[in-house]
């Protein structure tokens, strides 16, 4: 039972990532060209298609991770790299779902007014994408060595 967690905590994580890579990189390929109503509509179809990879499986992970701890059942003596995946990671998750929700929502409502859609940033969706990634994969390096 445990490796089947393991296995769907990293699928989840690696689709969730990539995921969230995708998002970033395609809009930020796609930036320039907003404002026309055939770019404003890629722009949220990119946002809505991937976010329903991404946060599924965000979910998969939190509870595959969950579910992994207490297997573990190692009480209170854990070493820090669980306490980081345990507290840190569990954090992460859920503010990054949070967060990317919610401005993910607000980006598509913007692009979708045809009077505002020269005016679109992207730059606060774009930054808690980018964080989310890099604190992730600072988890996912302190996991990873084991300190």
């Amino acid at each position: 039972m445990f490796g089947f967690m393991l296995f769907l905590h990293l699928a989840g994580l690696v689709i969730w990532l990539g995921s969230l890579f995708a998002i970033m990189i395609m809009l930020i390929m796609l930036n320039k060209q907003l404002g026309s109503l055939e770019s404003n509509t890629l722009a949220q179809r990119i946002i809505r298609t991937f976010s329903r990879f991404a946060h599924p499986s965000a979910v998969f992970v939190l509870i595959s991770g969950i579910l992994m701890i207490i297997q573990m059942g190692m009480g209170s003596g854990k070493p820090l790299w669980l306490e980081v995946m345990e507290k840190g990671g569990g954090t992460i998750i859920l503010l990054g779902l949070i967060f990317t929700g919610i401005l993910g929502s607000k980006v598509k409502k913007r692009l979708s007014i045809p009077g505002e859609a020269h005016h679109v940033k992207l730059s606060g969706y774009m930054f808690a994408i980018s964080t989310v990634i890099v604190l992730t994969l600072s988890v996912v390096l302190v996991v990873s060595l084991k300190i």
